[in-house]
């Protein structure tokens, strides 16, 4: 069931993800969704432009992209509220 899910991701989900993630940022306010809401995206648009792009590589860019954009947004944070 999760596998068929998975293989059928296509840019609308991605989209429907980032709109969702930018919805929870309103009441979060962190920044840390936005960030992966970026990447979400991102990904629609990039599935857009090469639709050939296998579930299991649109997951991989999923994380291996929201991992330094989060990591970068937690020091600029923390730097922005030290000075």
């Amino acid at each position: 069931m999760l596998l068929t899910c998975l293989q059928a991701l296509s840019p609308w989900h991605w989209l429907g993800l980032g709109i969702l993630l930018l919805i929870l940022e309103v009441f979060d306010a962190g920044g840390y969704l936005l960030w992966l809401a970026l990447v979400a995206t991102g990904l629609a648009v990039l599935l857009q432009v090469l639709p050939e792009l296998s579930w299991k590589l649109q997951l991989l860019l999923f994380v291996s992209l929201s991992m330094p954009l989060l990591l970068l947004w937690k020091h600029w944070r923390q730097y922005l509220l030290d000075r």
